[in-house]
């Protein structure tokens, strides 16, 4: 059961199979925390409690047990917690949804892209909630074969997801992977996790092929353009917070790595830049 919203428990805990991962929150009363979902569509539910959810710094809203909510890739949620909350979320792989719609034939008056639509919020309807409850039950259960079942019935709940609610795969990123790529860097931004290796397999590239076509378009490679992105940031956080705060809010490896990086980029040390900027004396 994960306690907050840190992407590295997201990414160690929870249950994962081929066409989705599970995520288990445990919230407390009042807790308050910032949520994305990186670059998957997730499919977030409450087992008990409620959440008030502000999406993007815009649209506010409460939710409970009765509804559920369709996140696209990269929205930032922020979140307050008025009761003790268990809240469990699917996060549905592409490949999940580029299989279903191959599969099945489905007419809409209109195609609605949920890569840019924005947040939805919705009654849990009982086709939804049975595909849920089921999924749910296959994840707590002790069967060796869970993991083919979840994702049998993660096929159906894909499909009445994209029957009711318009749900599509928008596949730009096979067409843009540099944009993707980029778009990848920025939302995990402090993940030290985040590999060239795990950015190409949902490109369905190899990682030689991506950073050949990255540096072509940027001139640097993935793992330097995030480097440059955090570096920036750090910036940034050095207003307000110490050398080693920044270094572990901006997932580096060491300290003495990010001290080494940001004087090899800006030509100081990040202490000498903090005390620079407190003397007014760095533009």
């Amino acid at each position: 059961m994960i306690k907050n919203f840190d992407r590295y428990f997201e990414k160690n805990d929870g249950l994962e199979t081929d066409y989705m991962k599970i995520l288990y929150y445990d919230l407390d009363k009042d807790f308050q925390g910032t949520y994305n979902s990186y670059q998957y569509t997730r499919l977030c539910t409450i087992t008990s409690g409620s959440k008030h959810i502000q999406v993007n710094n815009g649209q506010e809203f409460n939710y409970a047990q009765s509804d559920f909510i369709i996140l696209p890739p990269h929205a930032s949620v922020h979140m307050k917690i008025p009761e003790k909350t268990i809240a469990v979320v699917y996060e549905l792989s592409d490949k999940l949804l580029e299989d279903t719609l191959k599969k099945v034939e489905i007419k809409h008056e209109l195609d609605v892209d949920m890569t840019s639509d924005f947040v939805k919020k919705n009654l849990l309807i009982p086709q939804v909630n049975t595909h849920i409850e089921r999924i749910k039950q296959y994840a707590l259960s002790d069967d060796p074969n869970k993991h083919f079942l979840i994702d049998l019935c993660s096929q159906e709940l894909a499909y009445n997801l994209i029957n009711q609610y318009h749900l599509t795969f928008n596949d730009r990123k096979k067409q843009e992977p540099v944009e993707y790529t980029i778009q990848c860097l920025k939302t995990n931004l402090n993940d030290p996790d985040l590999t060239v290796k795990e950015i190409a397999f949902s490109l369905n590239m190899s990682p030689s092929n991506l950073i050949l076509i990255f540096r072509r378009a940027t001139g640097m490679t993935p793992k330097a353009y995030h480097n440059r992105l955090k570096l920036n940031k750090a910036k940034e956080l050095l207003l307000h917070k110490n050398v080693s705060e920044v270094c572990y809010d901006l997932g580096f490896e060491s300290l003495s790595y990010f001290i080494k990086l940001f004087k090899s980029h800006f030509g100081i040390t990040p202490k000498q830049y903090s005390m620079k900027i407190l003397q007014g004396k760095y533009q």
